[in-house]
């Protein structure tokens, strides 16, 4: 509880200038807000927001990192604010760019997702996926890379959502119908289901039924 009161309390505190632009994105100049999300970036990392949007995911924990410890506070802010540098993007219809800040924050999110840092329990969970939820919303339509497709695997993985894992696992495998590797590990995936308990399949949205009939599609893949 602790850790949890003082996470908000860090993000409440850094995302004032943040939520001033975004409830104000369409009464004020592209220009001004553009200004001010700069500054909200400096603030956190001194550096604007397109020179912030460059750096690697890897790059950008790697400078909220202190003795090995991420400030996740400011990792959830930072994907919000390249959210809200994608919207004010798309409302001044430069969706190219908006859809490079989109998955800039999604990238990020599932960067801090997989990293030692957060573990499947951690109340940082709680934070990361309505913001992934989002950023997938924002994303319908465009094309998600194919390493960021593999995070995704492994992320709902960790979480155990097993339904969001097969999700992923056959837009993946329809995405790429050339890549061998994907019905392997998909058979990997389902016969380690095949051990785990009702209970927990359960809480993860799925069934030892959907877990074999799976196998099965991967068995039948693997034969093409």
């Amino acid at each position: 509880m602790f850790r949890r009161d003082y996470l908000m309390r860090q993000i409440e505190q850094l995302t004032v200038v943040l939520h001033r632009i975004l409830f104000n994105k369409e009464h004020i100049p592209i220009e001004d807000a553009q200004r001010q999300l700069d500054e909200a970036s400096r603030h956190l990392l001194g550096l604007n927001i397109r020179s912030l949007q460059s750096l690697s995911s890897k790059d950008i924990l790697e400078l909220l990192s202190y003795q090995g410890s991420i400030d996740t506070a400011k990792a959830l802010v930072i994907s919000d604010m390249f959210v809200g540098h994608g919207e004010l993007l798309k409302q001044h219809e430069e969706d190219r760019e908006a859809y490079w800040a989109h998955l800039k924050s999604l990238d990020l999110l599932l960067h801090l997702s997989l990293s030692d840092e957060v573990e499947p329990e951690d109340e940082v969970n709680d934070e990361i996926a309505p913001r992934m939820v989002a950023s997938l919303n924002h994303l319908q339509g465009w094309e998600i890379p194919e390493g960021m497709q593999r995070q995704l695997f492994l992320h709902y993985e960790k979480q155990s959502n097993y339904a969001k894992v097969e999700d992923v696992l056959f837009h993946y495998m329809e995405d790429h119908p050339e890549k061998s590797e994907l019905p392997k590990q998909g058979l990997l995936f389902y016969e380690k289901l095949l051990l785990v308990e009702d209970e927990q399949l359960k809480a993860g949205n799925f069934s030892k039924e959907e877990a074999q009939e799976g196998l099965r599609i991967m068995k039948q893949r693997l034969l093409l």
